[in-house]
């Protein structure tokens, strides 16, 4: 639903962010930290670093800033295959979120400790997520030439290559340098040949340089590797821009593994997103049959459901859904859209409800924010809209992505109409309605968008010919003219 200013590589690098962002790809909150949380990429098992990890925990939790430090310090101390304390304790502070303490942290590891590679892999991270690209570029760079000359702890070293492979190749990703990306990945895959989101992502790289074969190679290892990862064939047709050759690709999958759950439902989510829904539809109905109470079958049903406008069978699906992956932001923000359709007022409190939770969850995500608005919008909260759109339009993906969502749209042609900006009312329904992409308000933008341009005509043209639309403006008094204000003069 995006504009076409990026390119294909650059829109999947910005929503493969936003996804991690959705399903809390971060650690979880201070309020459940455990030691093995904090500590288990470094060591495990039973040792004298628990007690003063526990302790630290907890003064955290209570404040006690200084004292969970020096309890950080102790661990350290006597167990040297730990995280240097600064580290630990900058993990304290971001899943506190209190950011500038975590940040303030790790500059001070890095003076302390400059040999140790995580905060630079800490900074690189959260530079990314916050799309200050060139920036991760440079302490990613900086990471992987420290963690190869990083002898401390074998485990340590290990996790520290596989996240600075990862996020360095992703930001190779974003920016089409397909070399580099090919040889972080590859490095990547050394450490861990088992690892289908490695062979996955080398896979759409190697198909980035031209080399298919290889590339269809490694989504293969993928598949293998992971029974939740698209087929081979599914994996080739996504990447396809030409209508033929994705569609032949297709077909391939379909012939292959017509029976195979894996197969229909990929082709019901491809179909979806190039827009086909009946043939989606199709596939999406034979997934169903083959796994009726599945994540994946009931939220593609959901969605399609949705895009066809029948709300009832979407909220049954997607909120079979959401029972099976309570915290996913994608399956609460289409349930906060359905239920808000059903039009009765306790389907809409539930709404509104769903649309709050993900927008706190998600605060730097554009799309919980901008459904929060609209369901706010048809609560008749109009205040609570605009803040809500307000703040969905400050977040990082929407400043990156620049051009709104076509969903977005719509919601926003409300208000400019709502507020008499019918020319702009029009303006936004034109953009929302040129796209090729799944849009579920298409049918009610193209009602809308024919009644405000007849409006809009309408008005510019009594604007024209409105005696007071050829008067002069500032005119300036001939001399023989009295002034108004001539006997007061005197």
């Amino acid at each position: 639903m995006r504009g076409k200013r990026f390119s294909q590589a650059q829109r999947r690098w910005i929503l493969a962010f936003s996804i991690a962002s959705f399903l809390g790809m971060s650690r979880p909150a201070w309020a459940e930290l455990t030691v093995e949380s904090l500590t288990g990429t470094a060591i495990s098992g039973v040792g004298p670093y628990i007690q003063d990890v526990s302790d630290a925990i907890a003064k955290f939790q209570n404040r006690d800033y200084a004292g969970a430090f020096a309890n950080l310090e102790g661990a350290k101390k006597s167990t040297p295959r730990l995280a240097p304390p600064e580290v630990m304790m900058a993990q304290l502070y971001f899943d506190a979120n209190l950011p500038l303490g975590g940040i303030v942290m790790l500059e001070r590891a890095i003076r302390s400790v400059p040999q140790d590679p995580e905060a630079y892999i800490m900074l690189a991270e959260r530079a990314v997520n916050e799309r200050r690209i060139t920036e991760a570029d440079f302490l990613f760079q900086k990471a992987i030439k420290l963690v190869e000359l990083f002898t401390e702890n074998p485990k340590r070293k290990q996790n520290l290559q596989l996240r600075a492979y990862t996020g360095g190749a992703l930001v190779d990703e974003g920016r089409n340098d397909w070399n580099e990306a090919r040889a972080k990945l590859e490095a990547l895959i050394k450490l861990d040949s088992k690892s289908a989101a490695a062979h996955e992502r080398l896979g759409r790289v190697l198909f980035g340089t031209g080399d298919q074969k290889a590339a269809y190679a490694e989504f293969q290892l993928a598949a293998e590797a992971d029974k939740q990862m698209l087929p081979a064939e599914l994996a080739m047709a996504t990447l396809f821009t030409d209508k033929a050759n994705a569609e032949k690709w297709l077909e391939y999958a379909i012939k292959k593994g017509g029976e195979d759950l894996r197969t229909q439902c990929g082709a019901a989510n491809y179909l979806l997103k190039t827009n086909q829904l009946e043939e989606a539809q199709k596939h999406a109905d034979v997934a169903l049959k083959l796994d009726p109470d599945g994540l994946d079958t009931n939220l593609v049903a959901g969605i399609i459901a949705r895009m066809f406008g029948d709300y009832k069978k979407a909220e049954t699906h997607l909120s079979k859904a959401h029972l099976l992956a309570p915290s996913n932001a994608l399956i609460i923000n289409n349930l906060a859209l359905v239920l808000v359709e059903l039009g009765d007022r306790e389907s809409q409190q539930r709404a509104l409800q769903y649309a709050e939770l993900n927008a706190r969850q998600n605060p730097n995500a554009s799309e919980p924010l901008s459904t929060l608005g609209w369901v706010n919008y048809r609560l008749n909260r109009r205040a609570e809209a605009v803040r809500a759109f307000s703040a969905a339009f400050n977040t990082g993906d929407a400043v990156a992505n620049i051009t709104l969502t076509s969903e977005t749209g719509y919601f926003m042609a409300h208000l400019a109409k709502d507020k008499g900006s019918i020319s702009e009312a029009v303006k936004l329904l034109t953009d929302a309605l040129n796209t090729d992409l799944p849009f579920a308000y298409r049918k009610k933008a193209e009602e809308m968008l024919t009644q405000l341009s007849k409006l809009d005509k309408s008005q510019k043209s009594k604007a024209a010919k409105s005696p007071a639309a050829g008067a002069p403006k500032n005119r300036t008094p001939k001399t023989d003219e009295p002034s108004s204000n001539a006997g007061a003069a005197k």
